[in-house]
């Protein structure tokens, strides 16, 4: 099957939707706090690759070092650079799709304002995100991505070119619907034991109900992979 971000936006949102009916304000903090864990482990791993290469951890190595390719019929996305900061405004995204088809707009709300500061946050703590608005409740995402140094012009091409050739970096979007999977999971189960196991076999059954049995079985699969370092695209798909 074809994997998309549509069941990665799926998955956080099932978590969501659980854990705040079951718990309340301890369901949502746990939500929180595996979206903040999710978002610092993609960030590292963009940090480690860039180590590996010699890159400074400035925004030039993090938007060349990026994880994955967006599925470009899912996203309208503007970007743009001044002295200040680099400049993203999002008007259409499938995060935003599944969260407003699952009626659960609040999560888009704290996931949005959570992810990609966690994301920054990994890759280098020097780094700065502001999130002014969101999709949710508003017409667009607004994103002010800042560094200590002055921005140059022509920092986003320059980091296309950086790594334009490498096919070494972008994970498969499998890859990140097991690792959004395996956080959660995790999470839930250190917060709430037993319980928190049984919100993820509620989930994986859901998700199997919503995308089928070879979908589930594959998360499951792979939901124990070591998320927290890098591994290439072949030794992904050797794991069982």
């Amino acid at each position: 099957m074809k994997w998309t971000e549509h069941h990665h936006a799926w998955i956080v949102s099932e978590y969501f939707r659980i854990l705040t009916k079951q718990w309340g304000d301890r369901g949502l903090e746990t939500f929180i706090q595996a979206t903040r864990t999710y978002g610092e482990q993609r960030g590292k791993r963009m940090a480690m690759r860039a180590i590996k290469d010699g890159q400074p951890l400035n925004l030039e190595s993090y938007f060349a070092y990026g994880e994955y390719s967006s599925t470009p019929e899912f996203f309208q996305v503007k970007m743009w650079a001044d002295s200040s900061a680099v400049n993203e405004q999002v008007t259409q995204c499938p995060w935003a799709d599944i969260f407003s088809r699952k009626n659960l707009k609040e999560c888009g709300v704290v996931y949005c304002r959570e992810i990609d500061k966690a994301i920054v946050r990994g890759f280098c703590p020097r780094l700065h995100l502001d999130t002014t608005s969101t999709q949710h409740y508003g017409s667009c995402c607004r994103f002010y991505f800042r560094q200590d140094e002055k921005i140059q012009p022509d920092i986003l091409e320059k980091a296309d070119n950086l790594t334009a050739e490498r096919k070494d970096i972008r994970m498969p979007m499998d890859y990140h619907c097991a690792h959004v999977y395996h956080v959660f999971s995790a999470t839930a189960k250190g917060v709430f034991g037993k319980e928190g196991e049984e919100v993820s076999a509620l989930v994986l059954n859901r998700f199997e109900q919503e995308y089928g049995k070879e979908a589930a079985d594959y998360l499951a699969k792979h939901a124990n992979t070591a998320f927290d370092t890098i591994i290439s695209l072949e030794e992904w798909e050797k794991i069982l």
